[in-house]
């Protein structure tokens, strides 16, 4: 039977190959959490504008993202509807005030949106189901998905118990009537839905003449591109400067997309904390690799004097990077699935595995490994049997 000489050497100080294995687990745990908030990132950046029924998507150009998305006048909306691809255009609109916590006064951040309950602005259903309750400007539905700091009663989940509970919006009193699923953004962990009069009593801008959004549904077979093409150049003045910009929902998404990842520090420090924990990865790997064969070049010697080449004895400590990768790679993958769960409980980001990343951090971690032991194999092919001895 075939010995492993890779295996051999692993085996032969568990206590140094437990702590070389943490020392590697960490960095692949880093790259794991890394990478999953920047997946959290791109999954919350547009996690609103999945949930809307829109071919086009009709804004200010002065946008800044969702929250924050200016103004454009109503009848902009009114003159698109009359065009002859488009089925129907919807107003939405959409600001961040300040929820108070029912029992205290606490105050968060929570992204509100208004709508006329009447008209298809949502396509999810888990969305629409209590629009009817949306009876008085008073009215709020309340997103299940909001974090628990907003003050549920249960302390965990806003449910059917929290239904009659009143608080208030930048100081004006409002009361939950119904429930729906959403999930929250970038910009906030609670989100919640009132009519057209009960956003602009909360928010005073003019919302009869002026809207956030406008959300176009077009007639079957009709060609987003070319008709948002049409209606931009309709509501582009002689010098080139936009009354309105017209959006298809792909451009949309991409552009949010950009937004939060290209254009703000978040998607740059997650980028680069990827890298940092594969360059301390592979650090520490090359110190394990390098000191193993600094206490074993006589046995090396010994090797290359009865006749095995410097390939055989590399592709030893290749095998030995390979193990290494694999035997770290399984339980830090387990505590990664761990810290997704707490992660995602502490922050309400939705931050889960996925078998891409899955196999992209294993590939890694591989990589690592092994470009570390390439290096590490330099003293080997140095190494003059004659003088070892």
């Amino acid at each position: 039977m075939r010995t492993s000489l890779a295996l051999s050497n692993i085996r032969h100080n568990l206590g140094r190959t437990a702590l070389s294995l943490g020392g590697i687990g960490i960095a692949v745990i880093l790259i794991f959490m890394q990478l999953g908030f920047l997946s959290a990132v791109e999954n919350t950046a547009t996690t609103i504008y999945s949930k809307l029924d829109f071919d086009l998507v009709v804004r200010s150009p002065e946008y800044l993202y969702l929250a924050a998305p200016r103004q454009i006048p109503r009848s902009v909306l009114n003159e698109i509807a009359s065009l002859e691809p488009v089925e129907r255009v919807v107003p939405f609109h959409v600001t961040m005030p300040f929820w108070r916590h029912p029992a205290g006064v606490t105050l968060r951040g929570m992204v509100l949106m208004g709508i006329n309950p009447e008209e298809p602005t949502f396509r999810d259903p888990k969305i629409t189901v209590d629009f009817g309750q949306l009876t008085s400007p008073e009215s709020i539905l309340i997103d299940q998905t909001t974090h628990h700091e907003y003050g549920p009663r249960n302390g965990r989940r806003f449910s059917s118990e929290d239904i009659g509970v009143v608080t208030d919006i930048s100081q004006k009193r409002v009361q939950i009537v119904g429930l729906f699923e959403m999930g929250t953004g970038l910009t906030s962990r609670g989100a919640a839905i009132v009519n057209e009069k009960g956003f602009d009593r909360i928010d005073p801008r003019d919302s009869a003449n002026n809207v956030s959004l406008g959300l176009i549904k077009l007639k079957p077979n009709a060609r987003p591109a070319e008709i948002a093409s049409q209606i931009q150049r309709q509501y582009t003045t002689q010098q080139g400067s936009l009354v309105v910009e017209v959006l298809t929902r792909d451009q949309v998404m991409s552009r949010e997309l950009k937004r939060w990842i290209a254009e703000t520090p978040i998607g740059f420090v997650f980028t680069l904390g990827v890298v940092i924990s594969f360059i301390v990865g592979a650090a520490i790997v090359y110190m394990i690799l390098s000191t193993d064969v600094s206490n074993r070049l006589r046995e090396y010697a010994t090797l290359k004097a009865m006749g095995y080449t410097s390939g055989f004895l590399s592709r030893i400590v290749m095998q030995q990077a390979t193990y290494l990768a694999l035997f770290s790679f399984v339980p830090s993958l387990l505590t990664s699935l761990v810290l997704y769960e707490i992660t995602t409980w502490l922050t309400n980001l939705p931050i889960y595995m996925t078998w891409s990343r899955l196999a992209f951090v294993l590939l890694l971690t591989l990589v690592m490994c092994l470009a570390s032991a390439a290096l590490a194999v330099r003293k080997l092919w140095k190494a003059d049997p004659a003088e070892l001895f």
